[in-house]
């Protein structure tokens, strides 16, 4: 298999369990710090250029695969996978690779587009308003209901990794989304992603203590095989929304399964994904649906689910031996209790916002008893005895994007005034 994103918690976990089943993964880095290129699974390191210059690395796949063909690709990102499917052809000279349809990935990747399709499959949405033009957001900003996200509606291209701004009331509105769309353009122009640099606006929920819900797993192309897990996202990088940092295993719960299973249908998706989910009125919604590897994919694979295999089997055309290992997964607990963290960014974060007083009061408390009552079902990060080398590089690679992103940091972690429980700390969605 040949994975990117080498920086990447679900690249790592994916080199590392392939690597145990008896799988060569190579990987592809563009960082130096990149936590999986130095770990001792990892079969190849290839250094390469950065996933947004989708042409100089779509080059830099075909040298790969011409000077070593029948490799699996596996989408690692956003970037990826839209590459990977949008130039599945002539990927598929030299590689192996099982990917949905172009148009099913301007759904998925589209969060205006994912949730017209999630209305369709019978699931709930959040309030979202889709104004094109600056007047559109002045003549209708006095009627929209607040807090409002001003969301960007895909992260394909995006020239910033964020995952938007909250505006409190219609001149903060008009005032933010100016400044967000000053800084948002696309780093490359795509036809099949017109609207790439026009975000959305999206009613935002403060979820508090209850975390965003994830429902990951994988679907084969038929709809017949499929399996699930359910976690919380508790605690976050950034607000008012940001990549995961802690995740708490949740049991089963066939409803929100079956609604994943009904929005794949719809979008005529497989592979391995992760749908998240917020509690909105009296049911769930829908918010994002990320169609590749994720940073938590290690605590599924301890929970039994070990989807880089899945989609590397499915990739390979080895369909018994994936049924084998789907239905083993079905049959497996899926209650078994874990938790998973990234140590070292944790660490940081706390601390930074101990230093700078934005700490709520007991914060670094709960989590430290957090971290005790969970310590014997823990799935890290980078951490692992057997492999120590990228939980150095990690830690050594969120110290340098921290001090280069301090002033960010400051804005973020200003307390805001909830009415949640101080001891958890909240976690806007």
């Amino acid at each position: 298999m040949l994975l990117a994103t080498a920086g990447s918690g679900g690249t790592l976990a994916a080199v590392r369990q392939l690597a145990r089943c008896g799988t060569k993964a190579a990987v592809i880095s563009s960082e130096p710090l990149a936590a999986a290129a130095w770990s001792k699974y990892a079969f190849r390191k290839f250094k390469g250029p950065q996933e947004k210059d989708s042409q100089k690395f779509l080059e830099f796949l075909m040298k790969i695969g011409s000077a070593s063909p029948d490799r699996v690709l596996l989408p690692t990102s956003d970037e990826t996978a839209w590459l990977y499917t949008s130039n599945a052809p002539l990927l598929k000279k030299y590689f192996r690779l099982h990917q949905p349809s172009v148009q099913t990935m301007q759904r998925l990747l589209d969060k205006k587009l994912l949730s017209d399709a999630a209305l369709t499959a019978g699931l709930q949405v959040l309030p979202t308003w889709e104004p094109r033009t600056m007047d559109e957001v002045i003549d209708s900003a006095p009627t929209l209901q607040y807090p409002i996200l001003i969301k960007p509606r895909t992260q394909v291209h995006r020239a910033n990794n964020d995952k938007g701004m909250v505006a409190d009331s219609p001149s903060d509105l008009v005032e933010k989304y100016h400044a967000f769309m000053s800084r948002e353009y696309p780093e490359a122009l795509d036809v099949n992603l017109p609207d790439a640099n026009i975000p959305l606006l999206q009613h935002f929920v403060n979820i508090g203590a209850k975390g965003v819900h994830s429902v990951s797993g994988f679907i084969d192309e038929s709809g017949e095989l499929f399996v699930s897990r359910h976690a919380r996202k508790v605690f976050q990088r950034s607000m008012p929304a940001g990549v995961g940092v802690c995740f708490e295993a949740l049991p089963a719960n066939p409803s929100l399964s079956n609604c994943v299973r009904r929005l794949c249908k719809e979008l005529g998706y497989f592979g391995i994904f992760e749908v998240e989910f917020i509690s909105f009125g009296d049911g769930w919604a829908v918010i994002d649906f990320n169609p590749r590897l994720f940073n938590q994919v290690g605590m599924d694979s301890y929970r039994g689910m070990p989807l880089p295999l899945m989609a590397y089997l499915d990739a390979a055309g080895r369909t018994a031996e994936l049924r084998e290992v789907v239905e083993k997964a079905q049959k497996d607990d899926h209650n078994r209790p874990a938790v998973f963290y990234d140590r070292f960014t944790l660490w940081a974060i706390l601390t930074a916002k101990a230093l700078t007083g934005r700490a709520e009061p007991g914060e670094r408390e709960y989590w430290r008893e957090w971290k005790r009552r969970n310590r014997a079902d823990t799935v890290y990060f980078a951490a692992d005895v057997s492999d120590p080398m990228p939980g150095i590089v990690h830690a050594l690679s969120e110290i340098f994007l921290g001090v280069k992103a301090a002033r960010r940091f400051l804005r973020s972690t200003e307390r805001e005034v909830t009415e949640v429980d101080p001891l958890i700390p909240t976690v806007p969605a």
